[in-house]
């Protein structure tokens, strides 16, 4: 992991997990953390797939620390989040290698591998999320892009 998806990682965790990093999670909170999560992702991704704007922004933390991180760098917020007006869709987006990994209870990281179309242009890279469960259900809290070299490595 990156040295900003670590900072973000241990921001996320401070503010949204009460558990210490020696507590044991528990495997029934592993599996249901992780399949909710993955079911969370699987939206959000829908939704970009079927342009539906309502739905994509749902599965984001409606909270000022709403983090989101790119190559311009960390922004905070879900007001001033471009995303929320935008009419910008990708032509096509290829998500693959989604994976979660739970980190706390309540608490679950993901990512996945893209190629995306915008017209003639195309990138490929990688994009992360850290999911919360809150109270309305589980939220994105942090998400992340990097675009990459024009081959990745291969999956060991």
């Amino acid at each position: 992991m990156t040295r900003t998806t670590l900072l973000l990682l241990s921001f996320v965790l401070a503010g949204c997990a009460t558990a210490t990093v020696a507590t044991p999670v528990p495997q029934t909170s592993t599996a249901a953390d992780s399949a909710e999560a993955l079911a969370l992702f699987r939206e959000n991704i829908d939704a970009i797939h079927k342009r539906d704007r309502p739905r994509y922004i749902a599965t984001y933390l409606p909270s000022p620390r709403l983090a989101r991180n790119g190559p311009g760098g960390l922004e905070l917020g879900f007001e001033n989040w471009p995303a929320r007006t935008s009419n910008s869709w990708p032509d096509t987006l290829m998500a693959r290698d989604l994976t979660v990994v739970p980190l706390a209870p309540g608490v679950v990281y993901g990512s996945y591998r893209y190629d995306v179309r915008y017209g003639d242009s195309v990138s490929t890279g990688v994009s992360e999320r850290v999911f919360v469960k809150t109270p309305a259900g589980w939220r994105i809290a942090v998400t992340s892009a990097f675009g990459s070299p024009l081959v990745f490595s291969p999956r060991p």
